[in-house]
């Protein structure tokens, strides 16, 4: 049984200019599957990142990222080899994560006790800058707007004072916003 959890288009790169590839997450399993949409073939892998999650691609196509649960780590790999080039342990499990316009920026969704809320990771030195919890709640998918401006994070379920009254009415996803950079 394959579950998808997310998807993802890999830009172009230097390397295959002209070349569209899907990435998916297998939550069901430890591994990437980078797919050829023309041929709806595998053409690459991404092993080893078991219960994977979320997945960002960074702008310029040079990086994939991917959230693994199990570890409770944010996966790097370089978008040409699929080969991880750093594995950064976050402050919980990790959900969603997204990569800032500029490409300066990671932001990791955190779902569960040890951590809430959204890490914020310098995409150069590949280190957490900050965490910003999210009061009880957690965090699960991350987006940033259009414009670059903001990262924003839904949060589903919670430990809360106001979670319960939330849950009773059907209202279990929440938006927080931060500026970027």
């Amino acid at each position: 049984i394959l579950a998808v959890s997310a998807l993802a288009f890999l830009p172009l790169t230097a390397a295959a200019q002209g070349t569209v590839r899907i990435v998916q997450t297998n939550s069901a399993g430890d591994n990437v599957h980078i797919i050829d949409p023309v041929t709806n073939r595998v053409v690459g892998e991404i092993p080893d990142i078991e219960i994977s999650n979320g997945i960002a691609v960074a702008p310029d196509g040079s990086r994939i990222y991917v959230t693994g649960e199990v570890e409770r780590a944010l996966f790097v790999a370089d978008a040409r080899t699929f080969k991880v080039i750093r594995k950064i342990p976050v402050s919980g499990r990790p959900s969603g994560v997204a990569a800032s316009k500029d490409g300066k920026w990671i932001y990791v969704g955190i779902h569960d006790q040890g951590g809430t809320g959204m890490d914020i990771v310098d995409a150069v030195s590949l280190q957490i800058t900050k965490n910003l919890p999210l009061e009880g709640m957690g965090t699960h998918y991350v987006f940033v707007t259009p414009d670059g401006k903001y990262a924003m994070a839904t949060a589903n379920g919670g430990r809360g004072p106001d979670a319960a009254t939330r849950n009773q009415e059907g209202l279990t996803l929440r938006l927080v916003a931060t500026e970027t950079g």
